[in-house]
């Protein structure tokens, strides 16, 4: 049996046979691509930069864990964006908030196609853009520790644009998955049930947090990609990390803090094969600056370097901040 290679996206490949248009493979395309669409929205659980190198060169050294040449140029085709927003509802006392977080979300992945090596290969951009709104109730059960459990909604949009370009993908991959996987569309709403237990103190030198968050989605997925049959995202992930804020400066009325994080990230479902592993490592510095006039929508900016350690990302990247707590 003749087969084709085509690579997914978000950095996964899967083999489909020639002679049948196998829509158990489309389906799980799809419910992977959804499902990492949603980790990988989450700057808690994964950070996208602006600009990737591979620590091995800067460093000289050579550990393949932290960079290669295939996942650098999987990071120089993967441009992602996270908008997020917290809305206090209502405030119960010392001890107790509820709140409205709200995320756009887009990640965009432009690669080559290649079916043989003597083959010309195609060309496709896939995206994601997402929409999450969550409910979160925020209990003080101490002066330093809070939990909070949350229910959120994802809504999200996925669309492949690919481009045949020899005669032979125009005849016979054009015929088997065009309206399938390429050149097409699906939607998808989820549900995520998390929880997050937070130990935040204040310093004299700034501030530090210790926190571990998990979460759960499953959802249903509808649209035009594999002629209706979908499967919606499902899966989990946990985060656990420490955070440390230190305070450099005062400009007027805008602070200008120094930030440093390190996390592990489990996860599993349909996120674990797009990311290749089942857990990885992130560490980041950066400069952070609050706004020095009043905003409900811009609590800081800044800039820094993100780490990532075993998972398809692996590498570095420069970071642009935006609303980092």
């Amino acid at each position: 049996m003749s087969k084709f290679a085509l690579l997914l996206p978000l950095c996964i490949a899967v083999t489909l046979p020639v002679e049948a248009r196998s829509f158990n493979a489309a389906k799980t395309y799809v419910e992977q691509a959804f499902s990492a669409g949603i980790v990988m929205s989450d700057s808690e659980a994964l950070t996208l930069g602006v600009k990737s190198f591979d620590p091995n060169k800067l460093l000289n050294i050579n550990n393949d864990q932290i960079g290669s040449d295939q996942s650098l140029e999987y990071r120089r085709d993967l441009v992602g964006l996270s908008l997020p927003y917290t809305l206090d509802l209502a405030d119960y006392g010392l001890s107790q908030n509820s709140q409205l977080f709200l995320r756009l979300s887009g990640l965009s992945s432009g690669q080559s196609v290649e079916y043989t090596p003597d083959l010309e290969p195609d060309y496709q951009r896939e995206t994601i853009i997402g929409g999450y709104a969550a409910y979160r109730y925020q209990y003080q059960l101490s002066d330093d520790w809070q939990l909070i459990p949350g229910i959120g909604v994802h809504l999200q949009y996925f669309h492949n644009d690919h481009d045949y370009r020899t005669r032979a993908s125009e005849l016979v991959i054009k015929t088997l998955l065009d309206d399938v996987l390429f050149n097409t569309s699906a939607w998808a709403l989820s549900y995520e049930p998390h929880i997050k237990l937070k130990y935040d103190t204040d310093t004299a030198w700034g501030s530090w947090n210790a926190f571990s968050s998990a979460h759960y989605f499953q959802g249903v997925a509808w649209g035009e990609a594999n002629e209706g049959d979908l499967a919606g995202p499902k899966g989990w992930y946990i985060s656990n990390g420490i955070e440390a804020f230190y305070t450099v400066s005062h400009w007027g009325n805008s602070v200008q803090s120094l930030f440093s994080s390190i996390k592990r990230v489990d996860i599993g479902g349909g996120a674990s094969g797009p990311l290749t592993t089942n857990h990885y490592y992130e560490a980041s510095l950066g400069w952070l600056m609050t706004p020095p006039f009043d905003s409900e929508w811009i609590e800081n900016i800044g800039i820094g370097l993100n780490l990532n350690y075993g998972s398809a990302l692996k590498g570095g990247s420069i970071v642009v901040y935006f609303n980092q707590q």
